[in-house]
C-alpha cells in the first residue's frame, strides 16, 4: 500500500508540473496562482504545497524537468561535425527547430523561461541557469563553426564567435515570432528557408 502512495503521489506531482507549465505558458507567470493550477489540476490547494513551496519552487522544477531539443540535437550531430561540419550544422539548425514543432511542451519550456524580456520575481532564482544555457546553446554553434574553419569550409575571419552569435539570434528570432504568432506558419520550413539565406552569407573559403 505504502509503494501505491508514493506511485499516487508521484503522478500527482507530474501532473501539477503539466498543469503549472500548460498554464504559466498560456496565461504568462504572475497571471496564474497556485490555486488556480490546483483546480485545473484537479487537486487540493493542500497537496499542491505538500509537493512545492510556492510558485517559485514549482516553476524551479519544471526547468529542471523537461530538456529542450537543443541538448539531444547536439550529440546527434557530434560525430557528424568531424567529417563535415557545416553539414552537421544545417542538421543541427533544422533539427532543433523540428523538435519544436514536434513537441508542445518544448515551446511551453521556451515561452515561459527564455521569452520574456525581462525576467519576474519568481524566476530570478533561476536567472544563473538560464543564462547558462544561453551560453553553452551558444558555444554549440562556436564549435560548429570553428570545427568548419579547421576543415576549411570558411575563412579564418571572422571569428566564430561573432558567427555563432549571428546564426543564435536569427534562431531566436524565428522561433520566437512562430510563438508570438502562435504557430502561424510552418517552423522548419520557414527554418530552411532562412537557413540557406544565413549559409549563403557565411564567408566560404
Amino acid at each position: 500500500m505504502a509503494r501505491r502512495t508514493r506511485e499516487e503521489a508521484e503522478q500527482t506531482r507530474q501532473l501539477l508540473l503539466v498543469t503549472g507549465l500548460r498554464l504559466f505558458s498560456e496565461q504568462g507567470i504572475e497571471a496564474t496562482t497556485l490555486k488556480q493550477i490546483a483546480q485545473v489540476a484537479g487537486v487540493t490547494h493542500g497537496a499542491l504545497y505538500w509537493h512545492f513551496r510556492n510558485r517559485a519552487d514549482l516553476l524551479q522544477q519544471i526547468h529542471h524537468g523537461w530538456m529542450l531539443p537543443f541538448e539531444p540535437v547536439w550529440l546527434e550531430q557530434c560525430q557528424a561535425v568531424q567529417q563535415d561540419a557545416l553539414a552537421a550544422l544545417k542538421l543541427y539548425l533544422l533539427g532543433v527547430l523540428d523538435g519544436f514543432e514536434r513537441d508542445p511542451e518544448a515551446c511551453a519550456l521556451y515561452r515561459v523561461f527564455y521569452q520574456p524580456a525581462v525576467l519576474c520575481h519568481d524566476l530570478q532564482p533561476l536567472s544563473d541557469s538560464l543564462e547558462q544555457n544561453r551560453a553553452l546553446w551558444l558555444d554549440q554553434l562556436r564549435r560548429f563553426l570553428k570545427q568548419a574553419r579547421k576543415q576549411k569550409q570558411l575563412r579564418k575571419k571572422p571569428d566564430p564567435v561573432e558567427l555563432a552569435f549571428t546564426l543564435q539570434q536569427a534562431l531566436n528570432g524565428l522561433l520566437h515570432e512562430w510563438l508570438r504568432t502562435n504557430r502561424s506558419f510552418g517552423l522548419k520550413a520557414q527554418g530552411e528557408r532562412l537557413v540557406e539565406l544565413l549559409f549563403a552569407g557565411l564567408p566560404y573559403k
